[in-house]
């Protein structure tokens, strides 16, 4: 007989916008102290997006078992203002079919480039160094 895997309780993630994906900060099985954490962390930290989701274990999975599916409880976007900025969901909660903890969600988005700063970086940098090598640099000096 194949061995029965044991129930999986629900759990709940917090969890951190990181470059294009989301990190895992903190799983848990209780939805009050996960709450709780979410709201500490976006006190902490209100410039960063965080999210606290649901986490139910895909029993139908073939691999490594660390498939769930997850809905969305709340969402912190910094950029929102008012009540949906400071923890509470913004977007609907929904429920995304076998999606992996560690990747998230991933979407893209342009950030505009410091050109420029950029710009004058190197030139400051030519300038200075055209100094040094009319003092320093030619024969004779």
């Amino acid at each position: 007989m194949a061995p029965v895997a044991a129930a999986q309780p629900t759990r709940f993630a917090i969890q951190k916008a990181r470059g294009k994906g989301w990190k895992t900060l903190e799983v848990g099985e209780d939805l009050d102290h996960a709450r709780a954490r979410f709201n500490l962390m976006v006190r902490v930290n209100p410039r960063a997006y965080f999210r606290l989701i649901q986490l139910d274990h895909n029993a139908g999975a073939g691999g490594d078992g660390m498939e769930f599916n997850w809905k969305l409880i709340e969402l912190h976007d910094p950029n929102q203002r008012g009540a949906a900025g400071m923890g509470r969901p913004s977007a609907p909660a929904r429920a995304a079919p076998r999606a992996t903890v560690s990747k998230g969600l991933r979407r893209r988005e342009k950030v505009p480039l410091p050109l420029k700063f950029y710009a004058a970086v190197v030139l400051a940098g030519l300038l200075i160094g055209g100094v040094l090598y009319l003092r320093y640099g030619l024969p004779g000096s």
